[in-house]
């Protein structure tokens, strides 16, 4: 029985292990800014203990909610072009979207379409982005996302790489986690080829934007509740030759709170050799500190 694993020179408690495979669902893939103010005072009103670090997010058990940064730049993105009129109610019904760098120094809601912005931004994604808050890191912060939505909304955190240095290897991704009434946290680690500019093959499963080559997402996996700091890891590989990019982040369906901590992309030198291309292999220790 696997009872602990090694990451990132840490040996993670293993309370849950979970094999999963290509093709068991859509991998629903997720700014920079500094770390300011959240808060919640010894009596649980959330009004007066500043948020420095890992240690001052969890109290009581629980993870304090996730405040915005004052000045980031991209909760000043436009998202009202992140819905459309529903033909038969005439309701607006949200679409799925990314914000990223729009070539100008600035920022830009776009449909989403798996586009690759590198290793050091974090792009926002979500349906119904407008019911979520975010809050991105700064280098070694704790980044956060907080929901007050219906469970069929989701907000998230992403990064996108070019799969060129991943191919022929074995990926980890992991984090530590923490959670407050969240209603389902979701996680994932994938790698495809954006549709059409790849030509389709038989033997993987396409969706509406790519084809998923390895990994996936934990989408049908209960992460919910509150949580202490809990590391998490996802594994997948070894990377598929016709993979163009490498997808990693989490996502808040709902409402709660969520905060990530130390989250890390990195090649597997520990890899098994009895592991299958599309398998994602999932485990989630023991609450601990990071």
């Amino acid at each position: 029985m696997l009872q602990t694993l090694t990451a990132s020179g840490r040996t993670l408690p293993a309370i849950a292990v979970i094999v999963l495979f290509a093709g068991g669902g859509s991998a629903q893939t997720e700014s920079s800014a500094s770390q300011s103010a959240a808060s919640h005072d010894g009596n649980g009103s959330e009004n007066e203990i500043v948020v420095t670090g890992f240690r001052d997010i969890v109290v009581n058990g629980r993870a304090v909610r996730c405040r915005p940064v004052v000045g980031d730049a991209l909760d000043d993105v436009d998202l009202s072009a992140g819905f459309e009129i529903d033909p038969h109610s005439g309701m607006p019904l949200p679409k799925h979207m990314a914000i990223i760098p729009d070539g100008r120094q600035g920022y830009v809601l776009v449909p989403n379409a798996e586009q690759i912005t590198g290793p050091e931004f974090w792009q926002r994604v979500g349906v119904g982005m407008d019911q979520f808050v975010f809050r991105a890191p700064s280098i070694g912060k704790p980044m956060c996302i907080g929901g007050r939505g219906d469970r069929d909304r989701f907000g998230g955190f992403r990064r996108i790489v070019d799969a060129a240095p991943y191919r022929g290897h074995r990926l980890r991704f992991t984090a530590w986690v923490a959670t407050g009434r969240a209603q389902q946290v979701n996680f994932w680690l994938a790698a495809g080829t954006r549709w059409p500019e790849k030509r389709r093959q038989f033997e993987v499963r396409r969706t509406d934007f790519y084809e998923l080559l390895n990994g996936g997402n934990t989408n049908n996996l209960p992460f919910a509740g509150n949580h202490g700091w809990t590391p998490v890891l996802l594994e997948t590989g070894p990377i598929h030759k016709d993979a163009d990019h490498v997808s990693y982040g989490f996502n808040l369906a709902g409402s709660g709170d969520v905060w990530v901590y130390e989250p890390k992309l990195e090649i597997v030198t520990d890899q098994s050799e009895d592991m299958r291309p599309s398998e994602l292999v999932v485990i989630v220790g023991s609450e601990g500190t990071p």
